[in-house]
């Protein structure tokens, strides 16, 4: 472990041991830097040796420290902060049509045949992004696929990933019929005749997507190569999967890392599974003791308790509006998910349940209170995903259990899908429930943001924008989607920094920049602070740094380097320099 010397221990090592400290290796001066460290919070330079943090201050004073081998970089007055870190994503790995913000069927069709005409002939055509008020009568079927690919198996995915639509003859292949069974927690939609509509929810998914040809190793390996680069231009540093990961993608991860081709930290998942063998959970535990390592780290295991409000799935306390009685859906028994969560936190395993309803939510807390109750681990920070719709009872819970309120920023976006189907699945009664990240700060609750991508973009600066004003970047609403509900700029930056860094367990390796930590850190291309908040949405990073490294450089920042000069300096008089073990 690095420690700052003290200014007497730099004097003594200087002096009395007639040793030198090695100056950094880069030092970057003129920025505007928020630190996120609550005792320095703003500074103007910050200096790197390897992958560390050794100075954080003015540029006169950390000038002083430059050797002859030092970089010297002028940023231009643009603010610097720590890396974003992405609590909640996924890694995809499957190339599939966009269907984000396809207007109606017809553009959706369209798209589609676009995308079909790139895939041999016999191919699965797959697509991502559809909502239920894009087909008449917010009733999704596969007749509208059908028109157009009589022959061809289509399957597609919803923008929230809990609910998919297959074609007739995708469904052929599945062996699906009106009496298919149906598994707990998923549904297969009947016509009134009873044949199915070709839109499958939740545990029912599976029954048409594992039809679908695995990717290979190699289109695995550059799917990963591919969505680091992209995380890299949007100023993330890590990421937290939060999948259990295949044989394959975990070996494309141990692959990049073989061949120092990470650009950012990973936190790789591991599956929740009520099943589970006590062997196998020992593995999974094995694998958080044996990966300590500065790149890769495990121990996140994710479970799914129930479903999304657009679909109709997530389990609420009361029924659902808009014509609907029912209550959602379900994966898991309340007794099961308590013995499941024990034997993972037994195993010294951190447990995050997707839990987006009031009643899913109520559920989620109630299993850790118990399992804390019976002898828990101390300080596990457990966690709960997404957590849309939480009773207002049950807020406070997340500070008086430890439990991390995990939330995506960008979900608040009030656009046609949000302020259409969601708000009319929920009804007048819980309007102003949605997304309380202001209430869930007031009670106490660490906070991390995450983008669920690819439901939503990975750009941590439209997810910020997003939580400080519950807008569209034209503005609209006026006056923001509840509006109590925003939070400051400080408060979004740190949900995406310390927060997530601390959901990690990595709190005192990332998240804030000061001396000892790791050297991560992202640069903007235009001020943030004290400027009106639709910058946000134009704002983006120029230069990316991960443990000292640069992982993205954009064309516009023009590097203004030098080495510095060889006159020598007494380092003992720059305080919090750090020195090398």
């Amino acid at each position: 472990m690095r420690r700052p010397l003290s200014l007497l221990a730099l004097v003594i090592g200087s002096t009395a041991c007639d040793r030198t400290v090695p100056p950094p290796d880069r030092i970057f001066v003129n920025a505007r830097i928020w630190t996120g460290d609550a005792t320095n919070p703003m500074a103007t330079a910050i200096a790197l040796r390897g992958d560390t943090i050794v100075a954080v201050g003015t540029d006169d004073s950390l000038r002083t420290l430059a050797g002859p081998t030092t970089i010297v970089e002028d940023l231009g007055g643009r603010r610097m902060l720590p890396g974003f870190h992405d609590a909640h994503w996924h890694l995809p790995t499957r190339r599939t049509a966009d269907l984000n913000g396809a207007e109606d069927v017809a553009e959706l069709i369209a798209r589609l045949e676009a995308f079909a005409e790139e895939l041999p002939a016999d191919a699965w055509i797959t697509g991502r992004g559809w909502t239920p008020q894009r087909f008449p009568g917010r009733t999704p079927h596969r007749r509208y696929l059908d028109a157009a690919f009589p022959t061809r198996p289509v399957l597609l995915t919803d923008r929230d990933g809990h609910q998919v639509l297959a074609n007739t003859v995708a469904l052929q292949r599945a062996g699906i019929t009106k009496d298919t069974p149906v598994p707990v927690g998923g549904a297969i939609v009947l016509d009134r005749d009873g044949t199915p509509t070709g839109l499958l929810q939740e545990t029912a998914m599976p029954l048409v997507r594992n039809q679908l040809p695995a990717p290979t190793a190699d289109e695995v390996y550059a799917a990963l190569r591919y969505e680091m680069h992209r995380a890299a231009e949007r100023g993330l540093t890590a990421l937290q999967l939060a999948q259990g990961m295949s044989a394959t993608e975990d070996s494309a991860i141990a692959r990049a890392l073989v061949e120092d081709s990470l650009l950012v930290r990973f936190r790789v998942g591991v599956p929740f599974s009520a099943t589970v063998a006590d062997s196998t959970l020992e593995r999974y535990a094995a694998l958080v003791r044996a990966q300590t390592g500065p790149l890769i780290r495990y121990g996140l295991a994710k479970g799914m308790l129930d479903g999304t409000v657009d679909a109709g799935t997530a389990g609420m306390l009361e029924p659902y509006s808009a014509g609907r009685r029912d209550l959602g859906l379900l994966r898991w028994d309340v007794d099961t998910l308590r013995m499941t969560i024990a034997r993972y936190d037994r195993a010294g395993l951190q447990v995050a349940l997707h839990a987006i309803g009031d009643r899913a939510i109520r559920i989620a807390l109630d299993a850790y209170e118990q399992v804390q109750r019976e002898g828990g681990r101390r300080d596990a920070r457990h966690r709960i995903e997404h957590l849309e719709v939480p009773h207002p009872t049950d807020i406070p819970r997340f500070k008086a259990l430890g439990v991390i309120a995990s939330t995506q920023a960008i979900f608040a976006t009030p656009d046609a899908t949000g302020l259409g189907n969601y708000l009319t699945m929920l009804g007048p009664d819980r309007a102003d429930r949605p997304m309380p990240f202001k209430s869930l700060d007031d009670a106490g609750a660490i906070q991390p943001f995450g983008s669920d991508y690819p439901v939503f973009p990975m750009n941590p600066l439209w997810g910020i924008y997003t939580a400080v004003t519950r807008q569209l970047d034209d503005g609209t609403p006026f006056g923001g989607w509840n509006p109590e509900q925003r939070i400051t700029l400080e408060a979004a930056l740190r949900h995406y920094t310390a927060d997530a860094a601390y959901a990690a367990f990595r709190e005192q390796e990332i998240g804030v920049l000061k001396v000892g930590m790791l050297a991560d850190f992202v640069v903007l291309s235009e001020e943030i602070f004290d400027v009106p908040s639709v910058v946000l949405m134009r704002a983006t990073p120029v230069l990316t740094v991960m443990g000292g490294r640069e992982t993205y450089r954009s064309t516009s920042l023009v590097s203004r380097t030098k080495s510095a000069p060889t006159t020598k300096v007494n380092v003992a008089m720059i305080t919090g320099y750090q020195s090398p073990e």
